[in-house]
């Protein structure tokens, strides 16, 4: 006759300890993931306001090198930019105009935007037009 001490279940399956074990792995896993994520967004806007503001300053520096002017000694803010109005809030801009003094057709211009959340994006191009010289 048999009893039951001989028959003997498989074990099969996991323990309570490796089940917990695991799910503690998982989890910091899971929080490390979730903590990258504000980084991510915050790389991410200070890159496309930085690109705005590449933008910006770009526009503004190929109108001063296609139109008359800035002078030698003129400066400005933002609301002197012909694209002023396409500022997005809390942007900052400026400009300034130089020239050599061994080389009187020549024009340093210099513009710069600075957005809110990344660093300040500085153009600067010399203008060899004699349209720039002041009048």
């Amino acid at each position: 006759m048999s009893t039951l001490s001989d028959f003997k279940c498989p074990v099969e399956g996991f323990t309570l300890v490796e089940t917990l074990i695991a799910l503690a792995l998982m989890s910091g896993v899971f929080i490390t993931l979730a903590g990258a994520i504000p980084l991510a967004a915050m790389i991410h806007r200070g890159a496309f306001e930085r690109e705005q503001a590449l933008s910006l300053a770009q526009y503004q520096m190929e109108y001063f090198l296609t139109n008359p002017g800035p002078y030698p000694g003129d400066h400005g803010t933002k609301t002197q930019f012909i694209n002023a109005n396409q500022f997005p809030p809390g942007f900052t801009g400026s400009y300034a105009a130089s020239s050599f003094t061994d080389s009187p057709g020549l024009t340093l211009i210099v513009v710069d935007v600075t957005p809110p959340h990344a660093p300040k994006v500085e153009l600067s191009a010399i203008d060899t037009t004699y349209s720039n010289l002041a009048p």
